[in-house]
This record gives structure tokens, sequence and C-alpha cells, in this order.
């Protein structure tokens, strides 16, 4: 399977982080490689169309491919519960400090956390420190569907794929192809 438009990346526009980090579909090229929304012009333009936040779309492909890599490295090894690679976690980090979070006691005498904006890559860092290390690691996958690989929040404990679409499809790849006998298991004679 390979995307060609925009209405085949229904995973696009929810959310910054996930924006740019499923910039890449794991096997989707037309030979089963690897398919760059970001190195291919007409994907790009309608990832920047559908993207959550269009400071993020507006940022250059260099800028964008620069952000992408220490995301993706932090949300991999985080849908893996393994620990962050130094250099993402180093790098988000020092993204992250340039969009920082203050505490404020709201009228009901509340402590709450105001995030004070800042420039796109921090405030995409940010997002991808909190979705890698906070309370939302626990959902965080990655989906193991043919053609896929999409990072995903899981809304059920046992989700295993970002969609109907990739259960179904990881499903159907399992089974044999159609015409083809199944393998039958010889026993030795005499047993």
């Amino acid at each position: 399977m390979s995307v060609r438009n925009v209405h085949e990346m229904p995973w696009i526009g929810e959310d910054l982080v996930f924006d740019l980090a499923n910039t890449v579909l794991c096997g989707g090229g037309p030979a089963g490689e690897d398919l760059d929304l970001l190195a291919d012009p007409p994907l790009l333009d309608a990832w920047r169309g559908r993207a959550a936040d269009p400071r993020l779309a507006a940022l250059s492909q260099p800028d964008l491919l620069t952000l992408r890599g220490p995301v993706r490295a932090a949300l991999d090894a985080a849908s893996r519960q393994a620990a962050l690679p130094r250099a993402a976690r180093e790098r988000l980090n020092e993204l992250a400090a340039k969009a920082p979070v203050t505490f404020h006691i709201d009228t009901a005498g509340k402590l709450r956390q105001r995030e004070q904006g800042g420039p796109v890559d921090g405030v995409t860092a940010r997002r991808a420190l909190v979705l890698a290390a906070g309370d939302e690691q626990v959902r965080l996958r990655r989906c193991p569907a043919p053609s896929c690989g999409m990072f995903f929040l899981a809304r059920r404990k046992d989700q295993a794929w970002c969609s109907i679409g990739c259960g179904n499809r990881a499903r159907a790849s399992r089974r044999p192809a159609r015409g083809k006998p199944l393998a039958q298991s010889r026993t030795p004679a005499g047993t």
C-alpha cells in the first residue's frame, strides 16, 4: 500500500507531534520501502494542508527533517518502554526550554500549569517529551501492521493497531493467499 493523497492520511491533523513523527510510512513505498511524506513534494503539500499546527506546517523541509529525527527517536523508544536515546533526549530538552510552562493558581485556589507558547519547534519538543515520559507514555504504541508503523495513543489497553484498516490488513497478512492450499503436515508411515 502506498499513500498517494491526503485522504489516505487519517492520522494527520490531531496532534502536532504525531503529525510530524508519522510522516514516515514504514514499508509504504511502491516497492515496500519506507515512504517519506516530507521527501515527496505532493505528499508534503498535502501534509502541510492537514497538519494540526499551521506553524509546524510552515517550517521548511530541512527544519522539519531536523526536528523529526529526535521526535521519532523518543517516541520509538517510549513505545518500546525503553530509555530515550541520549541525543534525542538532550535535543528535545534543549528545544523544550524555549517553550516554558509556568504555574498559576486559578480562582478556585487550584494550582494549574500554563503553557507559555514559544517557537513551534520548542512546543513540539515539549509535547514529545510529555508523550515519551509523561502519564500518556503507557498508552503510546507503534502500529505493527504491514505498511504502517504509525505512532498513536491507544484508546484501550488491548489496542494493537492504529486503525481498523490496519487491524484488517494485519489479520489478512496472516491468512494464506487464496488458491494456495494450506501446508499439510506429513506423519511418517507406521506412526
